[in-house]
């Protein structure tokens, strides 16, 4: 009779802890998409970022303000656990502020599953490990001094939580058109 022991992990690395914590200050700051063929070696690195965006492959929007939002998934445990954690789903929401010139930008994207998304907060990158849905609309509001903005909605699930990483330096500092 042989027994079996699933194999989780038994490992988990010290937490860090300061007196004195470095703050990440919030809001999606700026938000990009990056081919799911291209790959970062070093996602802090500039260079890398001149290539991808000179080559098509990463698109920068350096201008945003929006929210992130996460929800565990779950399904049902063996043994004594009720449940199990399968990952996280993820809500970008987003307005980015070219309303007439990214119009075929947004209306082509909608219907890719190529890309996945990043967001900026204060000094840090993320970018999600699985391709995104990327759900753009332009709503109008009654108010006639109202700026009409692309509000957009990017949606991924994932395993893992997503990696902060520290935001290379002129990528996000102006628009970049290649």
């Amino acid at each position: 009779m042989s027994i079996y022991y699933p194999t989780c992990s038994t490992t988990v690395p010290d937490p860090s802890c300061s007196d004195c914590p470095t703050k990440e200050l919030g809001d999606v700051r700026s938000v990009f998409f990056v081919k799911n063929t291209f790959s970062f070696t070093d996602i802090t690195d500039v260079a890398e970022w001149t290539t991808g965006l000179n080559a098509g492959d990463i698109v920068v929007f350096p201008y945003t303000r929006g929210t992130l939002e996460m929800t565990p998934t779950e399904s049902t445990g063996f043994g004594d656990q009720e449940t199990t954690l399968d990952g996280y789903e993820y809500v970008l929401n987003f307005e980015e502020p070219q309303y007439q010139n990214n119009w075929s930008f947004w209306n082509a994207i909608k219907n890719s599953q190529i890309y996945n998304v990043g967001y900026r907060t204060e000094t840090q990158v993320h970018l999600s490990t699985n391709e995104a849905r990327v759900i753009p609309t332009a709503p109008v509001g009654d108010d006639k001094k109202a700026q009409v903005n692309w509000k957009v909605m990017a949606k991924w699930s994932q395993e893992d939580l997503v990696r902060p990483y520290d935001m290379p330096s002129s990528v996000f500092a102006q628009c970049i058109n290649v």
